[in-house]
């Protein structure tokens, strides 16, 4: 006979007792394996309790897998497997994983290393990040957008979504590019989780292990570990003070037969370059006789504040050639991952068929919040708002690295817009990472170069952002890079 030792007074429900209680009992081997349980009728009766308690607590015994019942007979304490506990001794170490993943997972183990914290001199100015400065977001404004469409739209909205993107935001974005001489219709938008997803569905899109692409010398980082993944054969081509150099593009061409070219025209990441309306009319010319389809980056094509307006290669494509990558994360709101893809209508439905093969649809919610954010006005007030912020901090960067600099075995770049700038060196003259732990020890930190080569670099680079600093502190840290460099002086 089981007795259990039940408190009424507790605030533990009693078939919650009754279940630590045989819990307890199946785990010390008190009950074991194949042992009857009184039946729910005589247990209750037993202890003067309601059968439905009773047998609440059985299958609840019954869903942790204690207890195997059958129609008719006794429950029993089946055979179960244990589960983890909360610091488990695992055992997974004695499989091989390495056999098991993926080439292309394996290619990446060393490209998003951990670098260790070091000591600073001084507190730290970090011009490391490229994402908007939190403190001029527009938080409010998109608070009362996504309010405003919870409560007109939210049984709409809260359910899937298309897998092309939010018609209403799609049809603003087809209005939205016109500013930019772009005209597609909204059936050749897609949009995506921002502009990182952007970039690996079309290269999903278009190259096979082995299939050969182009890239700028340096490039966006990040985009490197997409083209290793997918296995890519990776050809760069330099970029001068013009951009892209266009005479060795048609070389590599001449030679080869790539996939794609992929290439940042405005404000190019790193190194902050943009090419002038004749060098994009020659790519695109000579993309178009190798009919080579672009890639084209514009993450960052509503920051030119120096100088006018200068034409993206896509509103020039009229081959259909370019595919042009959009985004809200530079100019508003990086933390909801919205980004947007412009080319021909056959390639916007292949993305689309690769959309759903990964995903059901995006966050309705926060696309239909952003669209009513872009219809009120807010949008184009916030990058008015950009202009006037990074326009003065850029000028004044600028203006103390004219003004500072001495070291001549250093040159920077002088963008016209964006809000990053490039330094390079001979590596011969300091590597980059002596030179990286000085600028850390001198209270900078800086984005290192090598990250944004795919092959080996013979200078020492690195990158500042001005993206999250103020005035003062863009004096302030420019002014320690420049003591750095200007004291490395042989």
């Amino acid at each position: 006979m089981i007795i259990l030792n039940l408190n009424h007074s507790s605030k533990i429900p009693l078939y919650q007792q009754i279940v630590d209680h045989f819990i307890y009992m199946i785990d010390n081997n008190i009950l074991k394996t194949g042992d009857n349980l009184p039946s729910t009728r005589s247990l209750a009766k037993q202890h003067d309790l309601n059968r439905n308690t009773i047998y609440k607590a059985y299958e609840e015994l019954w869903a942790l897998g204690y207890i195997e019942s059958t129609p008719g007979s006794y429950s029993k304490v089946r055979k179960r497997i244990i589960t983890l506990s909360k610091d488990p001794v695992r055992t997974d170490h004695n499989l091989n994983w390495d056999s098991k993943i993926t080439k292309g997972a394996s290619i990446l183990r060393t490209q998003f290393k951990k670098k260790e914290s070091k000591t600073h001199a001084f507190k730290p100015i970090d011009f490391r990040p490229l994402s908007p400065d939190p403190h001029i977001i527009p938080n409010d404004e998109f608070r009362k957008c996504l309010n405003e469409v919870l409560l007109s739209k939210g049984h709409e909205l809260l359910y899937y979504g298309d897998p092309e993107g939010f018609r209403p935001l799609r049809e603003f974005l087809e209005t939205h590019m016109r500013l930019h001489s772009i005209h597609v219709d909204f059936s050749e938008i897609i949009i995506t989780n921002g502009a990182q997803n952007a970039l690996e569905l079309i290269v999903k899109l278009l190259i096979d292990p082995g299939d050969v692409i182009v890239i700028e010398k340096p490039t966006y980082s990040e985009a490197i570990p997409i083209f290793k993944y997918h296995q890519a054969k990776i050809i760069e081509i330099p970029i001068t003070d013009e951009g892209l150099d266009l005479e060795k593009l048609e070389l590599v061409l001449e030679s080869y037969n790539p996939k794609f070219l992929y290439t940042m025209p405005n404000f190019q990441n790193p190194t902050g370059t943009t090419t002038s309306q004749k060098h994009r009319e020659k790519l695109l010319e000579i993309c178009e006789k190798f009919e080579l389809p672009i890639i084209e980056d514009g993450f960052v094509e509503e920051m030119k504040y120096f100088v006018k307006n200068i034409l993206p290669i896509k509103s020039m494509d009229k081959a259909g050639l370019v595919f042009y990558i959009g985004t809200f994360s530079k100019v508003l709101f990086p933390g909801i991952r919205l980004g947007w893809i412009a080319s021909n209508l056959y390639c916007s439905q292949r993305i689309t068929e690769l959309k759903m093969a990964s995903e059901i649809s995006m966050n309705t919610m926060v696309q239909a919040g952003i669209e009513l954010f872009c219809r009120k006005g807010y949008y184009e007030k916030q990058i008015r708002r950009i202009h006037s912020v990074y326009k003065k901090r850029m000028g004044l960067s600028l203006k103390i690295l004219r003004d500072g600099l001495n070291n001549k075995n250093f040159e920077y770049t002088k963008p016209i817009g964006g809000y990053t700038i490039w330094f390079e060196t001979n590596a011969n003259y300091i590597s980059e990472s002596e030179l990286l732990e000085k600028l850390n020890h001198d209270g900078v930190l800086v984005t290192g170069g090598e990250q944004s080569f795919y092959t080996k670099n013979n200078k020492t680079c690195f990158r500042i952002s001005i993206a999250h600093r103020n005035e003062t502190e863009i004096d302030t840290g420019i002014k320690r890079i420049l003591q750095t460099l200007n004291s490395l002086k042989r």
